[in-house]
Parts: structure tokens; sequence; C-alpha cells
């Protein structure tokens, strides 16, 4: 095995002009560790926040962008996957822009041969989050009226496939005509832009003056009070994302009399106290993917695209995942 590897190193916190691929030592893993030969990385909005050094108070320069990895397990120890058998990763501590991650077993999932590890990188992180906002927090059941923010991006638009395949009904929202266009190809029974100042309004139209049952919320900010206010009697929020990093306000007496609940949650820290439920998740996920269920948007990107990468997600001119491929 060689000792050098290739990983995105930053040379300052700043524009994605900072993020350069250099030579670094190989990884060591650690007890209870599994080492895995990356193929393909799943690019998200939390790795421009790497980027920018806001992704944590105490972030050190030093800290790699890339939170999901495929590939194949070059070494693991006793009860974990046999060398050769790809895995999708959760990179929780960072490190995914890399040739080369050493993970706990917790964060590994296995991942079937038939399915590509482009796919699976677009459906780790997008899908195993959409699962647990809609199954484990959401509690969707058929009928119910699910709002979802920021429907054209990878969460909302898996998310949306997931309520329709629960017997709910998609109410999406997004930043423009053409990104609703996308949530309506994936589901969307109606579709809104994310106007906070009629939001709540146009939801209760669209669902008889009841409200949505469910919210799945991957913005927060100024979408929060609104999307509260249109939320139905013994409704479940659920904060699955914080794209607007900014905080939304509640005055939580309302919560009461109307028997509602928030919710939120990262799915590392799940994995962290129940390691098979991840699992669990994903394997959900990838068979709803076989039977033509939930369908990505995927974009394909080589390493050196990683800057314009980043560009176009803090832009949010992209639509659906962006995956690199190291093997192209």
């Amino acid at each position: 095995m060689p000792a050098m590897h290739q990983a995105v190193a930053l040379s300052a916190f700043g524009p994605p002009e900072v993020l350069h691929w250099v030579k670094q030592p190989v990884p060591e893993p650690g007890p209870g560790e599994a080492l895995v030969a990356v193929e393909a990385i799943g690019v998200n909005f939390a790795d421009t926040m790497v980027r920018r050094g806001e992704y944590r108070r105490d972030q050190p320069l030093s800290f790699t962008p890339g939170f999901e990895v495929v590939g194949r397990v070059l070494e693991a120890p006793d009860g974990g996957p046999a060398p050769g058998t790809r895995v999708a990763v959760f990179t929780d501590d960072g490190g995914g822009y890399a040739e080369t991650v050493a993970e706990p077993l917790r964060r590994v999932c296995t991942v079937p041969d038939d399915v590509p590890a482009t796919v699976a990188a677009t459906l780790l992180v997008s899908g195993v989050t959409a699962w647990y906002a809609v199954h484990r927090f959401g509690q969707v059941q058929p009928g119910e009226a699910v709002l979802v923010h920021a429907a054209a991006g990878s969460l909302g638009a898996t998310s949306i496939q997931l309520v329709r395949a629960a017997g709910g009904r998609p109410i999406a929202t997004a930043s423009t005509a053409a990104k609703l266009e996308v949530a309506r190809r994936h589901g969307a029974e109606v579709s809104l832009l994310s106007e906070p100042e009629t939001l709540a309004d146009r939801v209760r139209q669209a669902t008889g003056g009841q409200g949505a049952d469910v919210v799945v919320d991957g913005v927060g900010g100024p979408l929060f009070a609104p999307s509260m206010r249109a939320l139905a009697f013994g409704g479940r929020y659920v904060i699955a994302g914080a794209a607007a990093q900014q905080p939304g306000t509640l005055d939580t007496r309302g919560l009461m009399p109307r028997t509602q609940t928030i919710a939120g949650f990262v799915v590392a820290r799940v994995a962290a106290r129940d390691p098979a439920e991840p699992q669990a998740a994903f394997d959900a996920v990838l068979d709803l993917h076989r039977r033509g269920l939930l369908v990505p948007d995927v974009t394909i990107i080589g390493r050196d695209d990683l800057v314009a990468a980043h560009h176009s997600i803090e832009g949010r001119r992209h639509v659906g995942k962006l995956v690199v491929d190291l093997r192209a």
C-alpha cells in the first residue's frame, strides 16, 4: 500500500479557490476503524462551510472538507467488512476529500455490488437524512400533507420521493420556478415559491385550511416561523438542516394548544448511539431506488472540478447532488 495519497487541503479559509489537492500520508486506522480506498465523494453544502471556517467554532485550518465517501475496504478489524467490500462511509469529522479514509465501523455501511459508487454517494447522506426525517421523526402516514423546503436540492428531492412512496402528499418549496419544476418532476403535488411573507397562507389554502401534517426543513432561518404557522394540529416539524445559516424564532407557547412537536437530528450522532440504524435506513433507500421509486438527480464531476462545484452550491445554481468520481 502506498505511504502517500492525494487529499484536499485549505491554503486559508475563504473562497473556493483555497481548495488544493496535495500529497499527504495515508491515514493510519485506529482501533475499530476501517481503511477505505475512496471511489466517489459526495459534495454537500456543509463542505462550503468547512472551507469558509464556519463549520464549527474550533475548526482548524487542517480540517479537510468532505462528509461522505464510497469506496472499497483495504483493511478492517475483526467483525468488519472484508477487504474489497464496497462501503459507504459517513466521515463525520471531515476528511472525505481524499483518496483514502480511516473511519470507525459504526460510520460504515455496506453497499451491494450492483449499486454504482456514484449512486451510493448520491444516496448516503441525503438518502439516510431524508429517511430519518420522513420516517423516524416525521412518521409520515398515508394521506398526510408534508411541506418540504429546498425541494430541488438533494435532500429535498429525496424527501419528496420518500413522502410519495409512503403515501403522503408532498408540498414543495423552492427559490425559482425552474427548481419548482424539478420538484414536480419528483412528485410534488403542490409547488410554492419559498416566500416567507405568504408561505403559511398558501400552505393552508393548499390543504383546505388544515396545514401541513409534517414539515421537513433543511433551510431554517426566515422560513422557520411561517412554516410553524403552516403546521397542522398535532403536526411534526423536523429540522434536517440549516442551509440559511440564520436563527429561526418561535413563541413556544403555541406548541401546547396545537399539540405540535419539533425534532432535530444529525445522522452521525444517531449512528453513534445505534450503529445498526443507518445501515437499515440506507438499505431501505437503496431498495426504493432499485424499485424505481427513488430516482436521484446527480451530476458526476472530476476531482479538478471541486472549485466550480463549490461556486455552484454557494450560488444556489445546482439541482440534486454533485458527486466527485475519483476513478475518472
